[in-house]
């Protein structure tokens, strides 16, 4: 019997759900643990899987660790440092560090600046823009302000949008397969380098 789908639509929703097989495959145990899983427990696993499918420019060498700031010392960055605590991530270990000051995203390859974060992450995204640091955060205007990734709810999932003009501006690399299973977000007006 024949497929009722074209084999190029087969293909591209097998290789897809291959990827999302994956990305459940490499998110922290810890993130993935019994019971009810807490929102920023599924974020904390997504941030983790970014960092596979994000190639930051450079090389470092692989004892050098991973850092993710995670703008909150309350509980969200607690979940966070938790879910991904003593983790390596691409043969580095991940050091997640749990902070209310903007400069300490500054030496970050990633930061994750939640929703609650008290201070404005406008100004914060245009220092950071161009360096090479993964930004995400969970704000409505957080792509528009340079952002590179930002988690939205839909059908009462957690999904994420991309900003790849800020990701190419920061010299980051993002996988193709990263890219379909995101939301494609264009920059609406132009922000400076």
């Amino acid at each position: 019997m024949r497929s009722p789908l074209p084999p190029v639509v087969t293909a591209g929703l097998c290789q897809t759900l291959l990827l999302l097989f994956f990305l459940l495959l490499l998110t922290p145990p810890s993130a993935r643990a019994a019971g009810p899983v807490a929102e920023y427990e599924v974020k904390a696993g997504f941030l983790f899987n970014f960092f596979n499918f994000i190639t930051l420019p450079g090389g470092a060498p692989p004892s050098h660790p991973l850092l993710l700031v995670v703008l909150d010392t309350g509980p969200v960055g607690a979940t966070i440092a938790e879910a991904l605590g003593n983790e390596t991530v691409l043969g580095r270990p991940l050091k997640v560090l749990k902070s209310h000051n903007p400069d300490d995203a500054l030496k970050a390859d990633m930061v994750f600046i939640p929703a609650a974060f008290p201070g404005k992450h406008a100004s914060l995204l245009s220092a950071l823009s161009g360096r090479p640091v993964i930004t995400v955060g969970e704000s409505p205007d957080f792509l528009s302000a340079g952002g590179i990734i930002n988690f939205v709810r839909q059908d009462n999932k957690i999904r994420f949008e991309i900003n790849p003009q800020a990701a190419q501006r920061s010299g980051l690399k993002i996988s193709s397969q990263l890219l379909r299973l995101a939301i494609i977000k264009a920059e609406s007006r132009n922000i400076a380098p």
